[in-house]
């Protein structure tokens, strides 16, 4: 914290390492600030306690701005802005653009975020007109992307080896909206066809008891896998040993939605071909029949019919990630991002002062 550099305050959901880490600790020309509601001892982090009690750190530890990472948390930070006189960013990532506001008590707090908030990022063009509708000023919107690590999620080609196992592989949190258990009914049917296909679930949450009662249901202990969540800073090895990435995504019962997949960008940087759904952001990052294939939400069958039409045309394997690994590099590449992050700061604070 000693550094010149102007530093941001950042709050997201949890202090895990994760998609949203570079975004903080990575902007050029700023520091970032870990802000948490309780104490935690970190010389990367900081209470509102401490600022509470010592509002002079602000100023003593150069903080310009603050970044509330989730729309449905901006609320509770949003006297920063009033108190210290410094502007207020926000990122949008799903559920805060679609389900939260549903509650009329959740809709008049992001109104009041938006009459004063600086500047606002959903993370896809999707949800930039769910937070228009909403009532988000259209000039105060900048789309922002989650970006991918290309040095660290690096392209290798998907080969079918004939006397091996068809791995198709799932990660992302237990909740409804992921499709999986979709996805499981879904691979039932896959491997009536395909006898040595196999699903890898990488990922915790409530629904975990729902999926493996699936797969019990469907007599597929032999060939779904359920693995814990593992440490992102390995997750990289699991892409690289999978042939299929599946990512069924749909809107919930109580309307919520993706942006886009953070999971499905990382898959796609690894040169693998995707089966997804035409949900939310997802069409702004997969092409139909070019680098991977779409299907409709909550369409099991569909879904089905796309993981063997895939599986049984490995020859697609290699164009449909090349051109996957493409489209990362040009829309979703984390260097390029970031430099619009510091942009999109840069053009606030540069008037404010």
């Amino acid at each position: 914290m000693t550094s010149n550099y102007p530093a941001i305050l950042h709050h997201k959901y949890s202090l895990e390492d994760g998609h949203v880490t570079p975004q903080i600790f990575k902007i050029n020309g700023y520091r970032g600030i870990m802000l948490t509601e309780a104490p935690f001892k970190s010389e990367s982090v900081i209470s509102l306690k401490e600022i509470n009690d010592k509002p002079g750190l602000i100023k003593q530890l150069k903080i310009v701005g603050v970044h509330v990472h989730h729309g449905s948390l901006a609320h509770k930070f949003h006297f920063l802005k009033k108190k210290f006189r410094i502007p207020l960013f926000v990122g949008f990532r799903g559920k805060d653009a679609t389900a939260y506001p549903k509650k009329a008590k959740n809709l008049k707090r992001l109104k009041s975020v938006f009459k004063t908030g600086d500047r606002f990022f959903p993370v896809c063009k999707h949800l930039k007109k769910q937070i228009i509708k909403l009532g988000c000023p259209k000039a105060k919107i900048r789309v922002l992307y989650g970006g991918v690590d290309l040095e660290r999620f690096q392209y290798r080609t998907r080969k079918l080896d004939t006397k091996k196992k068809i791995y198709f592989l799932a990660i992302g949190r237990f909740v409804d909206k992921k499709g999986f258990s979709e996805l499981i009914r879904a691979f039932a049917l896959v491997k009536k066809r395909i006898r040595r296909a196999k699903l890898i679930l990488i990922g915790k949450g409530p629904c975990e008891t729902k999926y493996r009662k699936l797969i019990e249901q469907y007599k597929l202990s032999n060939s779904v896998k359920i693995i814990p969540w593992i440490d992102y800073r390995k997750i990289q090895d699991k892409y690289h040993g999978s042939h299929i990435f599946c990512a069924p995504s749909y809107t919930d019962r109580e309307g919520n939605q993706e942006g886009i997949p953070n999971t499905l960008k990382e898959a796609m940087a690894t040169g693998m071909p995707v089966v997804s759904t035409t949900h939310a952001g997802i069409p702004e990052l997969v092409k139909h029949k070019v680098s991977g294939l779409l299907v409709p939400e909550r369409s099991v069958s569909k879904l089905a019919k796309a993981m063997i039409w895939l599986a049984k045309r490995p020859k697609k394997w290699e164009s449909f990630g090349r051109n996957a690994r493409k489209k990362i590099e040009k829309d979703f590449n984390l260097k390029r991002q970031l430099r619009k992050q510091k942009t999109y700061y840069d053009e606030v604070l540069s008037k404010h002062g």
